[in-house]
This record gives structure tokens, C-alpha cells and sequence, in this order.
């Protein structure tokens, strides 16, 4: 026991560093960003970030009763010191140093690849496997969010706010303004002429100010609860929408030479006019003012920022209206989750059969038509004319690996026709490798994976495969259909069960947009494989974690397919150091066009029309 413990604490402290700065070394042509920060400042966060993580080991230690390890955890739960501020203080403190040697290397891939890889693969092991370790073992857990109570906050809890809600906006819009992205004004033509009124530059500038002082406006625990999940789904929806829909700012000229025109000029020059669509100034209004009392109070302010906005030079008006437009929604995120959660449920229910003579027509079929459709849309356009019945012979490969891997994984009496991801994954992977350019085969199917695997994750609703585990019913979708796997199966019919084909969807989404942008912004082609297999190998590995199809194994404590996405994580960090050409400009194929409906009726077929009657091998779907 004591040379493992040696050995696990080894490949933390020695081996995962050392491959972490390999990786940042052999990744440097692919990733030609500029590097922001200073030696100064880089030193600085390594300094804090490697003290944070020496003082949590050894409250770990002390209070803990053991070491950081998850293959040999402590006995006791630490609630105290570091961890009372940071529930996580380890990995916050790894992912600072990363930063922090990042900047004082003045590596780009360090701080472009390695840091937002570390902190990526810090939140997915807590997602995925620590979370649910804890509530196994201690029947409870830390947590960032204040509970839903209404009783005051803690000042502990308000500064969590900062940390975890405000700190994320902050890191990726300074990401955003160093992406090279040409931006495309949303203004009227007469809105260049307005005037500047610098006097408005207080009203304009007063949202920094009252987004930090934001948490102590908050009475209750269960508004701080609300401002921090507003503030987490605006970053997850608009920062995204700010990528793919690159945006910029009037930028008018001021006349007068005050004091408030020399703060609005120090912050034109400081940040380039770029994310400005919709203006998140009006965003942070909006979640703030909801704190403020009496109402008309919180009203007021935001229409002021909003005009501000215009009146400084810093916005549109289309960025403003954007901004009120979907302001409500994401101050209630709950209700959008709610149409979402709904959604699944009926699509969950609503399996419908033709028979005709031996032969069932399932209607789920026209979803996984539409996702090959998709998918041979897309990579036809990025590989350009003549090259698209290599594509064909991908995705056929693809869809064939599919069948095979998931009959030698799941294949039972009960399920004689599965399919698997990974089974599409290693044979579209391998029929790409057959052709000389390899490289942009392989990255036109990762840009359209996520396209397909998101629309295909309806056909998995409908089918109740890949289905997830029980949870409380206001989190879950209850499945009631006969025909679901759900309840044939798994036996759950009517339980409520965790919407992990909604999770996939989402987090596909999010990989979909990435990935476009990699590609519209000419990145190597190996940094977009790559990318994606780390993406979709984090995704994976959490949805998983809330998976419940019984016919899955467990290996080691992990099911079969987070060990598939961890390794799936790892290539991709290894492809993306390999020399290849810039991603080619997308074009639209009348060609691939016709393909994909080829293909998507043959897809249709194969995951949608069955002999149920028969016990043969790929007889029946379910």
C-alpha cells in the first residue's frame, strides 16, 4: 500500500508537471497568441498559487487524517482553514500556478492550451468523481454555492462571490479581447455622429463598482444563491456567443480633455472595442439591480447604464437592446432549465412504431438521420470539392465501427443492435488515416462531432439510452414509456433519472461553438483535433459520472467510459503539438449537400428501423 501511495503521489508532484511543461515546449508553433502579464506578475501567482496548495495539503493532513489522494483519500472531511474560503483550495492554487509560470515564461501555449486545460480537467474531477465521493463517504460536501435559505449571508460566502463568479467573467473576457477576431459593427450608420457625453462616464464606469460590492447588497443567502448562478450562465451563454459572433465597439471621437474624459479614454485604450454584443455592462445592471430596494431604484439604474452605455461611446444600441432583450432570462436561469428539463421529459416519452409486415419503423429514426445529414454537411464544406466521397467512406466507417464496438461492449440478448460513440470515434479515426490528408479529414470530423453527437442525443432520449441515474425530482425527467430502455432495462420507469443526453446536448453545443471558432480563426489544424478530443474527453468523463445503464462496467472505481474519455483527453493534448497547415476556409458543398441526405436516410435506416421479431445479431434495436 505505502510503494502505491508513493507512486500515485509521484505521477501528481513530478510526472504530471514535468508533461505539463513538455506540452506547453512542443505546443509552441501551434499556438501563436500573444502573451499577456508580466515576469513580475507571473512569479507572483506561482508564489500564491504553490502557498494555497502546500497550506491545503497540509490541513489535510493535519485535520484530514491523510494525504491528497483520490485512489487513497483522508478519512475525515476538511471544513476549516483554506478549505472554509475555497472548497477546492488544491486545485485553485495547481491552476494559479500554471498561470502564473505561464506569464512568467511568457509561453502562449502555457496560457492559451496547458492553464485552461488544468483548470478544465480540475472541475470535471470534481464533477465527475469527487463530489460524488465525498456525499458517498461523508454524506455531505462542500459547496460554492450559499444554500437556498433566507437567512443572511456569511462573509465567507460573499467573498465566494468574487472568486467564483466574478474572477471567471474576468479571465475569459481578458481571453477574449487577446483572440485575434476581426469584429463585425451592429450599429446604425447616424450613431457614429452622436455626441460623447463624458459626464455619463460615472454611470457608465459605477457597474465595476457595484458588482463588487454586490454580495453585501445581498439580504439573503438564497439572493446571493441567484446573483451567482445569473452570473455563471451569462459566461457560459454569452462568452461563447462572443467567439462564434465576434462584435465591436463605436469608437467616436471625445472633444473634451476633463478628468471623466481621461478615465473613459484610459479605458478605450487599455481594452480594445471587441465583445460588445450584447453589452455585458447592461448584463451586470440587470443581475445587480435586482438586489436593490425599493424596485424602481434597481429599474432606474439599469435604463441609466444602458443609456450610458451609448452616451460614452462604448456601445450601440443594438448592443443594449441585445442586452435587455435576454437580461431576464438569464437572471432566472432556473426557468430556462425548466423549459429544457420539460422538454427532454416529453421527447423521453415519446416513442411512436410503424410495423409493416416483419419490419418496425421507430421514429427516433429522423433524428439520427438529420445528425449524419449534419455531419456530412460540415465536413464537406471543410474539406473543400472533390474530396467528398472520402468523406462518405468516413462516415460509413464511423457508423459501421459503431455497431461493432457497442455489440463487443454492450451486445446481449436484450440489446442485439446497440451503437457506440467510441466505436464511430476509433473507425471514422482509422478510415481517416487512409488518405493522404489525414490531418484535415480528421479535423473536418471533430468540427462536425459535436453537431452530430448533440442532434443525435435526441434519438438517445426517445431509444432511453444513455440514460442517467436517479435523482431528486426537481432535477430529473421521469421516463414512463414502455418501450424506453429506461424502463424495459434499467427499470426505472417513472424514477426520476439524471438528463444526461441534455447534458450531453449542452456541453456539445458549447464544444460545437469552440470549435468553430478555432476553425473560422484559421487555427492549426492538429490545435482543433486536439481541442476537441480534450473537450469532448472532459465532457464524457462528467456525464458519465451521472450515467445508470446497468450493462456498463466498472474498472477500478471508474466506469469503462470515463477511463475511454480520460485517454480520449490525452490524446488530444498530445495531437495538438503536431506541426499541421491552418484550417482552410469553410464552403458551402451543393454536393455534400445531396450526400447528406444520402447518408442521413442510410443513418435513419441502421439506428431506426429493425426486425423486432428476430433473434439475430443486429436484429433488433431494442
Amino acid at each position: 500500500m505505502t510503494l502505491w501511495k508513493i507512486l500515485y503521489g509521484a505521477l501528481f508532484i513530478v510526472i504530471v508537471p514535468v508533461l505539463l511543461v513538455l506540452w506547453a515546449i512542443v505546443a509552441q508553433q501551434n499556438v501563436p497568441m500573444p502573451v499577456y502579464g508580466s515576469p513580475l506578475l507571473g512569479v507572483s501567482l506561482a508564489v500564491a498559487g504553490l502557498g494555497l496548495m502546500c497550506a491545503a495539503m497540509f490541513e489535510l493532513w493535519r485535520f484530514g487524517g491523510g494525504l491528497p489522494m483520490n485512489a487513497f483519500p483522508p478519512p475525515r472531511l476538511v471544513a476549516r482553514g483554506s478549505f472554509l474560503l475555497l472548497p477546492h483550495p488544491i486545485y485553485t492554487g495547481f491552476v494559479t500556478l500554471c498561470l502564473g509560470v505561464s506569464m512568467g515564461a511568457r509561453s502562449a501555449p502555457g496560457l492559451w492550451l496547458v492553464t485552461p486545460t488544468v483548470a478544465l480537467g480540475c472541475v470535471c474531477l470534481v464533477l465527475g468523481y469527487e463530489h460524488q465521493d465525498l456525499q458517498h463517504r461523508f454524506g455531505r460536501t462542500l459547496h460554492i454555492l450559499p444554500p437556498p435559505e433566507d437567512t443572511a449571508p456569511s462573509p465567507i460566502e460573499r467573498v465566494r462571490f468574487l472568486i467564483f463568479g466574478v474572477v471567471p467573467w474576468v479571465v475569459l473576457y481578458e481571453l477574449t479581447v487577446k483572440l485575434p477576431l476581426r469584429g463585425t459593427s451592429f450599429g446604425f450608420s447616424f450613431e457614429d455622429r452622436l455626441p460623447i457625453w463624458s459626464w455619463t462616464t460615472l454611470i457608465y464606469e459605477s457597474t465595476y463598482v457595484t458588482v463588487a460590492l454586490a454580495p453585501w447588497c445581498a439580504r439573503t443567502k438564497r439572493e446571493l444563491r441567484q446573483l451567482m448562478i445569473s452570473s455563471w450562465v451569462a459566461t457560459l451563454i454569452v462568452f461563447p456567443f462572443y467567439w462564434l459572433v465576434p462584435s465591436s465597439a463605436p469608437r467616436r471621437p471625445m472633444m473634451s480633455h476633463d478628468l471623466l474624459t481621461s478615465l473613459l479614454s484610459f479605458e478605450r485604450t487599455t481594452y480594445p472595442p471587441v465583445a460588445a454584443f450584447p453589452s455585458f455592462h447592461v448584463l451586470w445592471a440587470a443581475f445587480v439591480a435586482r438586489l436593490y430596494r425599493p424596485r424602481w431604484l434597481g429599474v432606474s439604474y439599469v435604463f441609466a447604464v444602458a443609456i450610458s452605455c451609448i452616451t460614452t461611446g462604448m456601445h450601440y444600441i443594438a448592443d443594449v437592446l441585445l442586452a435587455l432583450a435576454i437580461a431576464p432570462a438569464l437572471s432566472k436561469p432556473e426557468k430556462i432549465w425548466q423549459v429544457l428539463r420539460s422538454s427532454a421529459q416529453w421527447l423521453a416519452n415519446s416513442w411512436r412504431e410503424w410495423r409493416f409486415g416483419p419490419v418496425r419503423f421507430i421514429n427516433y429514426a429522423i433524428y439520427a438521420a438529420i445528425a449524419a445529414f449534419v455531419q456530412v454537411a460540415i465536413m464537406t464544406g471543410a474539406i473543400g470539392r472533390g474530396r467528398e466521397w472520402k468523406v462518405l467512406s468516413i462516415v460509413a466507417a464511423g457508423l459501421l465501427g459503431a455497431a461493432v464496438w457497442a455489440q463487443w461492449v454492450e451486445g446481449s440478448s436484450r440489446l442485439r443492435r446497440p451503437f457506440g460513440f467510441y466505436g464511430g470515434l476509433i473507425g471514422g479515426g482509422l478510415a481517416c488515416l487512409l488518405f493522404k490528408e489525414r490531418w484535415l479529414l480528421l479535423a473536418a470530423c471533430c468540427l462536425a462531432a459535436p453537431w452530430m453527437q448533440a442532434i443525435g442525443r435526441l434519438r438517445c432520449l426517445v431509444n432511453g439510452c444513455c440514460h442517467g441515474r436517479p435523482t431528486a425530482p426537481e432535477i430529473g425527467i421521469s421516463v414512463t414509456h414502455p418501450r424506453s430502455r429506461v424502463s424495459h432495462l434499467a427499470h426505472l420507469a417513472g424514477v426520476p433519472i439524471h438528463a444526461t443526453q441534455l447534458y450531453s446536448i449542452l456541453t456539445n453545443t458549447l464544444l460545437g461553438l469552440v470549435l468553430a471558432r478555432l476553425w473560422l480563426s484559421a487555427c492549426s489544424l492538429s490545435v482543433i483535433i486536439g481541442v476537441y478530443a480534450i473537450g469532448n474527453g472532459a465532457a464524457r468523463f462528467v456525464e458519465e459520472a451521472y450515467r445508470g445503464e446497468p450493462q456498463t462496467p466498472l474498472i477500478l472505481g471508474l466506469r469503462l467510459y470515463q477511463w475511454m474519455a480520460l485517454g480520449t483527453a490525452l490524446i488530444g493534448a498530445v495531437i495538438t503539438s503536431a506541426p499541421t497547415a491552418p484550417a482552410p476556409h469553410w464552403a458551402f458543398s451543393l454536393t455534400g449537400l445531396w450526400l447528406g441526405i444520402a447518408f442521413g436516410v442510410l443513418a435513419g435506416v441502421a439506428l431506426g428501423v429493425d426486425f423486432p421479431e428476430r433473434e439475430s445479431m443486429f436484429a433488433r434495436l431494442t
